[in-house]
């Protein structure tokens, strides 16, 4: 039996999308873990996640470990389910993304807006 290729929101097969995306999910959460860590030293944004918060008090490398954790456990039940629902692996993974790319451009804001500061 011949098995129906999927080609997701990306016109790439399911399984190149779930590498893509994670690989582009886990890019993200580096930068964004970072981003946060250097703008609360700054004192120019707030950590608004209560978990993250209390992460990052408790101890910032726990919260990087904990942050970047979460795309490769994204990642895994997503390929162990892209054979059930592929659609909603894909759309899943496409929302990710989007919030992902919402959240950088807050930090490009707060890095613009405190970059004259920081000379």
């Amino acid at each position: 039996m011949i098995k129906e290729r999927y080609f997701g929101l990306l016109g790439m097969t399911i399984e190149k999308e779930i590498i893509l995306g994670s690989l582009l999910f886990f890019l993200f959460s580096v930068l964004d873990g970072a981003l946060t860590l250097w703008g609360l030293r700054l004192g120019v944004i707030e950590e608004v996640n209560p978990l993250m918060k209390w992460l990052i008090y408790k101890n910032s490398i726990v919260f990087m470990v904990f942050k970047l954790s979460i795309p490769v456990m994204l990642a895994f039940v997503l390929w162990k389910i892209r054979n059930r629902s592929r659609k909603f692996v894909a759309c899943s993974m496409g929302l990710v993304l989007m919030v992902y790319s919402i959240v950088m451009v807050f930090h490009v804001y707060w890095i613009t807006g405190v970059s004259p500061r920081l000379h």
